[in-house]
């Protein structure tokens, strides 16, 4: 994999998380007087640029931007915008041509991140008072500081073809040991914002992911890790290999679920647990599930009574059934508008009533009632197929090996150029 391919594969990762967490409205600021709001040895950077920023974040993550978080999200949002001068400064005074050679993909990249309902990416932010060209230069400020870290550090990145084949063996060596599939976002404390205020943003990203926000758009934008860069997959992790404090804090949660943020070697963690193995078994909550149900529709308005006598109905009815195109057949009898069938569904992906009554269900079998707020329903298993365990391949552990190096190198090298630079806010 060359520097080239990693920075395409960065590339895409970009479009894939953005265009999974953009915001479908968003309200920006009125237009003010133009004001400027800081410098970066002497370059300015208005509260224009600065509001756009913000109104990005908030879309991007899905994030709610309010009365009592405002001060720190534009807090963050400036900077951002400081880091991005001085990455954009250390490129070209290697590179005077980065940006302008750079400017293409970042155009071809905001309008395949956006892009909705065959509208371009340049219209839907019009639509939504963002500024595609200020939008356009956050695009540019990534792929010129991926292309100058990896030029800048060379000799190092050409060791990563050693480690990757070194690391694909030992996962070979070690397959039948328990791995967890993680995410994860760093934050580190910022000029503006010290670990205490740090650790409330990690508590507000964990309050917002829980309540639906995008955890991997988030990453994306304010993990300083390498993983940053593919929306924070860490991807499976021996559980040997985790720091104590690390696994304890997994070992409380659910598949699916957050840690809680976690303050370790001055910096603060927060990981999501996207799967778990042992014994060399693929995940299990991967498994793919065909279902057939039966379901009685039932107004807003029904009283429990309605509701005990739909579901004897319904036990009465399947008793006798064991195929689930008898299931099918009698919920359509139902006169239900739903479908009859959930086919090639993701175990993993459905609710946790159903995650459970799917992985105890045996084909053939129909289950107890299930009540809903639109009616009462009773499930068959038709076919569950087990997934596949799959090892990396030796193109993706090079891929986060590159990711990690490129994190570790990008975020000391940016921290001596915030050391050597005059920064003045207003």
């Amino acid at each position: 994999m060359t520097f080239r391919n990693f920075a395409q594969i960065f590339v895409f990762s970009l479009i894939t998380i953005l265009g999974l967490g953009f915001a479908a409205s968003l309200s920006v600021p009125a237009f003010a007087a133009i004001e400027i709001v800081a410098t970066v040895n002497g370059k300015p950077i208005t509260n224009y640029d600065l509001n756009q920023r913000v109104a990005f974040l908030a879309a991007v993550t899905n994030m709610q931007v309010n009365d009592s978080n405002r001060q720190r999200v534009e807090n963050d949002a400036l900077q951002m915008l400081i880091d991005e001068k001085l990455k954009l400064d250390a490129a070209q005074q290697r590179d005077p041509n980065i940006v302008s050679r750079s400017l293409p993909t970042a155009r071809e990249l905001v309008d395949s991140s956006f892009a909705q309902n065959g509208k371009s990416g340049t219209e839907i932010l019009r639509e939504l008072n963002l500024d595609a060209i200020a939008i356009q230069q956050k695009f540019i400020t990534d792929l010129v500081w991926t292309s100058f870290i990896q030029a800048k550090f060379g000799a190092k990145f050409d060791e990563v073809d050693a480690k990757a084949d070194v690391e694909l063996e030992r996962i070979k060596q070690n397959a039948l040991q328990p791995q967890l599939r993680l995410s994860e976002i760093v934050l580190l404390p910022e000029p503006s914002r010290p670990m205490q205020q740090t650790m409330m943003l990690a508590a507000e990203i964990v309050k917002a992911v829980n309540g639906g926000a995008n955890f991997n758009a988030i990453a994306q934008q304010y993990s300083v890790a390498g993983s940053a860069q593919n929306g924070g997959h860490v991807g499976w992790t021996f559980v040997n290999q985790l720091p104590e404090d690390v696994f304890s804090a997994l070992a409380q949660v659910e598949v699916g679920s957050l840690t809680a943020p976690l303050q370790r070697d001055g910096a603060v963690y927060i990981f999501q647990k996207e799967g778990a193995r042992q014994n060399g078994e693929a995940d299990a909550n991967q498994d793919r599930v065909w279902l057939a149900r039966a379901f009685i529709p039932l107004p807003a308005e029904a009283t429990k009574a309605d509701r005990l006598e739909a579901a004897a109905r319904l036990q009465r009815d399947t008793e006798t059934i064991t195929t689930c195109p008898d299931i099918s057949k009698l919920h359509q009898g139902y006169g239900s508008n739903m479908k009859s069938t959930l086919d090639n569904i993701v175990l993993g992906t459905l609710a946790p009533q159903m995650r459970t009554l799917a992985t105890e269900l045996a084909p053939g079998t129909p289950s107890e009632t299930l009540s809903f707020a639109e009616g009462v329903a009773v499930f068959m298993l038709c076919k569950r197929e087990k997934a596949l365990l799959e090892l990396p391949s030796r193109d993706d552990i090079k891929r986060n090996l590159l990711q990690k190096l490129f994190g570790s190198l990008g975020e000391r090298y940016l921290l001596r150029l915030r050391r050597s630079a005059v920064i003045e806010r207003s």
